[in-house]
């Protein structure tokens, strides 16, 4: 096994990693570690060893979840030091921290424990997402403000993107289709929140939050007999 840079092989896993730090910078001062393939083949990433001092937290992929990609590119990986003040003004860190506050899965408040930052600070630093030039981390910024009608185009742009990515990366699309799924869905678009939810699901089968999003969209669109599917 050899690294290369930031660029950390595994070959027993089968995953390759790109990590970079809060500030957007490759690192080769963490080195991640994947568990074995669940049923769907994606593994658990994990900080295995660290360099230099402070406590570092993985924030990307965002659930610690990672596929094999379709492509030569490696896995994004973003380690963060905690209440590192750079990476809290970085806005690309910053949409990965809310991403899980997003989708619901977390709380401002369980994120804030997890990488150091004060949650009012983090909370300020969502809402200022929307106006962000990247569609991820306006659309991101936008949903968390609760303007779900204008989150979904730059969330849907966002999605495309990582779909026509030379490398297509299962742990970039599903929360991308999972965010643009829920933005359609608050905006009432329920056929269209379903396909996205769709795209989501076909990354991770296995995903109990997909499976429970797009049926209730089908149902809202009126199709209930095509939940469950």
């Amino acid at each position: 096994m050899k690294a290369v840079g930031a660029l950390l092989f595994f070959a027993a896993q089968a995953l390759q990693f790109t990590v970079t730090d809060g500030r957007g910078k490759e690192t080769s001062n963490v080195t991640l570690t994947a568990g074995e393939p669940d049923a769907d083949g994606w593994q658990t990433v994990t900080i295995a060893r660290t360099k230099g001092k402070g406590d570092f937290v993985l924030i990307w992929p965002f659930d610690g979840l990672a596929k094999t990609p379709e492509g030569p590119e490696g896995v994004p990986a973003v380690v963060i030091q905690k209440g590192d003040a750079k990476a809290l003004a970085n806005n690309a860190t910053v949409a990965r921290m809310a991403t899980p506050v997003a989708l619901g899965m977390a709380t401002v408040d369980d994120v804030a424990a997890r990488t150091g930052y004060a949650a009012d600070a983090l909370r300020m630093r969502f809402a200022e997402l929307q106006t962000a030039p990247d569609p991820y981390q306006k659309g991101l910024g936008l949903l968390y403000a609760n303007k779900t009608a204008d989150a979904v185009e730059p969330l849907a742009q966002a999605l495309r993107e990582r779909q026509r990515q030379l490398t297509r990366v299962p742990s970039e699309i599903y929360p991308a289709a999972m965010l643009d799924g829920l933005a359609l869905l608050r905006a009432g678009k329920f056929d269209d929140a379903a396909v996205a939810f769709l795209i989501a699901k076909k990354q991770r089968p296995s995903s109990e939050l997909a499976a429970k999003s797009r049926d209730e969209a089908l149902i809202k669109a009126g199709k209930p007999e095509a939940a469950g599917r």
